[in-house]
């Protein structure tokens, strides 16, 4: 299992199954966001990641700033380096609106550059293995 952790986010990859596990903690500093998400991109590409699982129920929320980077930055890189049908779980607590509100527009400028992505939120972690697998 390969890995990658800062103060607010903890990266682990499944490589047998092709799955990431993303798990962000508290209000991560710019310097943290940016070397997680570049950090995450760097393993997603060389493990040829199908499966994206992200955990925010311990996200108090994202820079807004931070979330600008990432759509005009890091999206493109990913949109040339990445699976074309991945599948995205984004697990939330139903209090978390600060964490969907920044997952809402990722998804939605992810799904501008690449239509054929597979999103779905969950409230807990009820049924997204199964889902991340394509078993339901």
């Amino acid at each position: 299992m390969k890995t990658y952790q800062n103060e607010h986010v903890r990266v682990l990859v499944e490589c047998n199954v092709h799955l990431l596990t993303q798990t962000w903690v508290g209000l991560p500093s710019s310097e943290n966001f940016r070397d997680g998400t570049l950090a995450t991109l760097a393993l997603a590409k060389r493990h040829q990641i199908k499966r994206w699982q992200i955990d925010l129920r311990q996200l108090r929320l994202f820079n807004p700033v931070d979330l600008h980077w990432f759509m005009q930055h890091w999206l493109p890189q990913a949109s040339q380096g990445l699976t074309r049908q991945p599948r995205i779980a984004i697990i939330l607590t139903d209090v978390n609106q600060f964490g969907k509100l920044g997952s809402d527009l990722i998804i939605r400028a992810s799904l501008a550059q690449n239509s054929e992505l597979a999103c779905r939120y969950f409230v807990g972690n009820d049924d997204v293995y199964a889902w991340l697998m394509g078993s339901s």
